[in-house]
Formats: C-alpha cells, structure tokens, sequence
C-alpha cells in the first residue's frame, strides 16, 4: 500500500491506497470464495461512467446541445426544448449577495436539480392529458434516453465534469429577434434568412413572461444614431427562440465566409 493525498474542505489529507493493479485486485479478492476477472479495471471504467459519462448524459439528454461542425457533432434537441417545459433558473450572486452581470445581462444558474425538473417535466405532461400516467411519460423518453447515452464517448482522460449553467443567448440576438416580432416582420426573416438554416419561426403568443429590450434609433439616411432611444416587448419565450435561430444563422454565414476565404 501507498499514501495518496486528496484535498477537501481546504486540507490535504493523507489516504490509503494500492499501489499497483495486483495489489487492487487482491484487496477486492479479500475474503471472496475465488478471485476471479479484474476488479481494478471494473471499478475504473464505474468511475468514468458515474463520474463522467452520466453527467454529460443528463445534460444532453435534458438541454440538447448545438451543432458542432468541427466534431461532426449534429444539433439534438433535450426534453427541455422538444416538451417546452423550461428548467427553472434564479440570478448567481456574487459573495456581496449582488446578481452577477456579463455582457450586460443578468447571469442565471439552475434552480432545481435535474432529477426534480424531469420529474416536474413528466407530472405536467400528465397534468397537460399527454399521457395517462408518468410511468407512461417516462417510458416515452427511453428511445431518446438511449440515443443520448449512445452519444457519449468514454474518455478515461477526461477530468471530472463540472456542472454546465443554463445556456445563455447574447442580449443581440434576443433584441433582434424581439424587433423583428414587434414590427411583425417574421415572414420576411424567415424568407430571407432562416430559411438558409433551414428553419422556420412560428410566433406562440405565450406572454406568460415578457421581454423588453431597448434600442437605439438610428437615422436611416445617415446611419448614425439619433440620440433617442425606443422599446419593445414581446413573449419572452418567442423572443428566445428566434433569437436563438438568428444566431444560428450568423454562425451559418460565418462559416459561409471561411468557406470562401479557404476556397
């Protein structure tokens, strides 16, 4: 055996631990009939899945994940989107109790685990009359649930995986977006630009929550600003969802532009 330093609570703290893989082993043979397979290797691969692979899991299996065409990795779509049932958020504070800002906007982390936000997500599809019972509610995701874990890699080499924050849109996109509802030119957006993403936006009206932006005006001769300032307010859940689609639009043209440079 060896000593082997971890660190929690601010101490390191010294622990035993084997020193090679036989020694492993024969510790988790001790007082088994026969001593048999390898224990060493068992255990490291659970700890890869437990500590790794299951959290990456529930992530994309709960929040999707954006395309990633350097990876080869296609857009999915998690239970949060595909049910429209949104994990619920409050503003991260800063040690002063203040809400932390970046960019101008309200930083925002999770406000309930993700076992007690699928579990709200499978009692209000009840609720709603999608399925008779949760169980039936569960049972609909195992497909998915499947194709997500068949997404994930195992990586001995990866470091433990920190938790990952709501997915944040930059205020532009949302502003744009909302913009674009106000002054009702959706069709022209669609036409025009998401069509290029092969996306359409389809306004739902739900103003259960709203969004308010502020922009500047801007001459439209000139081109430069007024010194005046207008708003608009719209659903918030409208403004985020095109907003989300005109930035995978810019994202689309940028890639268009390397593309040309590179040709």
């Amino acid at each position: 055996m060896k000593t082997v330093e971890y660190k929690s609570l601010g101490y390191a703290l010294p622990f035993e631990a084997p020193s090679s893989v036989e020694e492993f082993n024969t510790n988790a043979w001790k007082g088994a009939t026969t001593g048999e397979g390898n224990p060493c290797l068992d255990e490291a691969i659970n700890n890869i899945i437990y500590r790794g692979s299951l959290a990456e899991w529930r992530d994309l299996f709960l929040h999707g994940r954006e395309e990633d065409k350097e990876k080869n990795l296609p857009a999915i779509k998690g239970v949060e989107e595909t049910t429209g049932i949104e994990r619920n958020t409050k503003p991260a504070l800063n040690a002063k109790g203040e809400k932390r800002v970046k960019d101008g906007e309200v930083v925002t982390v999770y406000d309930e685990s993700q076992e007690k936000y699928f579990d709200r997500v499978l009692s209000t599809l009840v609720k709603n009359g999608k399925f008779a019972s949760e169980d039936l509610a569960r049972a609909s995701f195992e497909p998915f649930a499947k194709q997500c874990a068949a997404e994930v890699k195992f990586d001995a080499s990866e470091r433990e995986r920190s938790a990952t924050g709501p997915r944040r849109l930059a205020n532009k996109y949302k502003l744009t977006a909302a913009r674009i509802i106000a002054a009702n030119t959706i069709d022209r957006a669609n036409k025009d630009y998401l069509s290029k993403i092969g996306k359409t936006f389809e306004p739902t009206g739900d103003n259960t929550k709203t969004y308010t932006g502020t922009y500047e005006i801007i001459d439209k001769v000139t081109q430069k600003s007024t010194g005046k300032t207008a708003q608009v307010e719209v659903s918030d859940k409208d403004a985020e969802t095109l907003g989300w689609y005109l930035k995978e639009y810019q994202d689309w043209v940028a890639s268009q532009q390397l593309l040309a440079i590179a040709e």
